[in-house]
């Protein structure tokens, strides 16, 4: 008698877990389906349940954003954990996504200044006619001995078909972009050169969803994106401090 019992209880809860799992699978289905008619131009890489009960969380690159169970209400906003040290989950989320979208941009159309065995990586926006990314360039040494690679992306502020675009886009095709790009900062003339599939539109698109705007703009190894220059030496602090809650 007590095997039957507990096999009847073994099919109860299979077959709880399964009606559960159909309906959030129709649900998800649904939700795709309803953003896809509202905004066809939303590319949604994911979707599955929040942590709030009856909310769903859609990714759509770096994009986050919820929806209500029934595809009835869409929203923007951070969900905090006010019982786990009023941790940011969404922005969790968001880190996340915006390290898949930096995989994606490909590190071999980054330009890299990095020492032998770096410590620390930091991937940064950057203008080569910024004050502040000039200054950047200048402390790169300093960087570099204190175990940092610095990984550029680009970010003209002024935008496509602009002389600082154009001028960016050169840097990207130089046979020497590092050279290229220190020459550029340094207010030194660079060869016009303009190459097929130069990634300084999709640097600046991707910034421009991510939310940069202004340069520098760093991401550090956890995905925390941080606006503003930093010192040396705060930027080294920085990093460690991240690294460590990415360990712990």
């Amino acid at each position: 008698m007590r095997i039957v019992t507990q096999f009847m209880l073994f099919i109860f809860t299979l077959v709880s877990f399964q009606l559960g799992f159909a309906k959030s699978t129709d649900e998800e289905a649904n939700i795709r389906q309803v953003l896809k008619n509202n905004f066809a131009d939303l590319e949604v890489d994911e979707i599955k349940p929040s942590p709030v009960k009856g909310i769903y969380q859609v990714s759509a690159g770096p994009t986050i954003i919820y929806v209500t169970g029934d595809a009835h209400y869409a929203f923007s906003g951070d969900i905090i954990d006010l019982k786990n040290a009023q941790t940011n989950l969404t922005e969790d989320a968001r880190k996340q996504a915006r390290l898949a979208g930096l995989k994606a941009l490909g590190e071999e159309n980054m330009i890299i200044f990095s020492p032998k065995n770096p410590k620390y990586t930091v991937t940064v926006f950057t203008d080569v006619d910024c004050g502040y990314c000039r200054k950047m360039q200048n402390e790169m040494s300093k960087i570099n001995e204190l175990g940092i690679a610095v990984r550029y992306l680009a970010f003209p502020r002024s935008g496509p078909n602009t002389p600082t675009y154009d001028k960016m886009v050169s840097v990207w095709c130089a046979k020497d972009k590092k050279g290229a790009l220190a020459a550029a900062k340094a207010n030194k003339p660079v060869a016009e050169n303009i190459c097929p599939n130069n990634s300084v539109m999709k640097d600046f698109q991707y910034g421009m969803q991510v939310g940069v705007n202004g340069t520098p703009t760093l991401i550090f190894e956890d995905g925390t994106m941080v606006p503003g220059y930093l010192p040396p030496e705060k930027l080294l602090e920085a990093a460690e401090q991240l690294a460590v809650k990415k360990t712990s």
